[in-house]
């Protein structure tokens, strides 16, 4: 029993260099990993149909992790965000991002439209489609996603968001709104199918 007490602690300390190694080996990794953001964090404008102001929020985040971004769709006649300095501190409560992820708000009351559903894709400098996801659900008007690519290092890219299908329960609000009852007329008709609207977005992304 003695001597198998004692081949247990030659073992133990065998192994406590190599456990010491590899623990500082995983910390100096994530230390120096690159991380990967949009060249702008805010970036706004208004939809082909006019029907909403859409803002994509982005955030500095790991290259693991992906790249972070918030689609929001707010009222037509919402201002402007302003853009906040580069290192300012998050204080996103809408998403479950942390702060380290480097997302903003600014402080301002953001009058967010209710959507049913979106796609969303990207393209690369010369056309090429590198990611796309279909049906994507909002909630409360806003679009969390984590962006995953093969490669970050692209530099320009087009963000598309198409089929923004409104959500039934806008239908009352944009008619009341509209300066032409007719705008969105069809939408009180069974079976009519809800118009659609889009919008693109020019940016670059920044490997750092």
């Amino acid at each position: 029993m003695k001597y198998f007490f004692v081949v247990i602690t030659i073992l133990i300390m065998l192994m406590l260099p190599n456990i010491g190694y590899s623990q500082v080996t995983n910390n100096s990794a994530a230390t120096g990993e690159q991380e990967v953001k949009l060249i702008t964090p805010i970036l706004q404008r208004l939809s082909d149909k006019g029907t909403y102001l859409v803002v994509i929020k982005s955030g500095q985040s790991s290259i693991s992790s992906g790249l972070n971004i918030e689609i929001v769709f707010l009222n037509k006649t919402s201002p402007y965000l302003s853009t906040p300095p580069a290192n300012s501190e998050s204080n996103l409560s809408s998403t479950e991002y942390n702060k380290s992820s480097g997302m903003v708000i600014p402080s301002v009351v953001e009058r967010t439209l209710p959507v049913k559903s979106y796609d969303i894709a990207i393209n690369s400098g010369d056309g090429q489609e590198i990611w796309k996801k279909t049906n994507q659900i909002p909630q409360g008007g806003r679009g969390p996603q984590s962006i995953v690519l093969d490669k970050y290092d692209i530099g320009n890219i087009t963000i598309s968001i198409n089929n923004i299908v409104p959500d039934p329960s806008l239908v009352d609000t944009l008619n009341q709104k509209s300066n032409s009852s007719e705008q969105f007329a069809a939408l009180n008709q069974t079976g009519s199918k809800l118009p659609t609207d889009s919008v693109k977005f020019q940016t670059t992304i920044i490997v750092i």
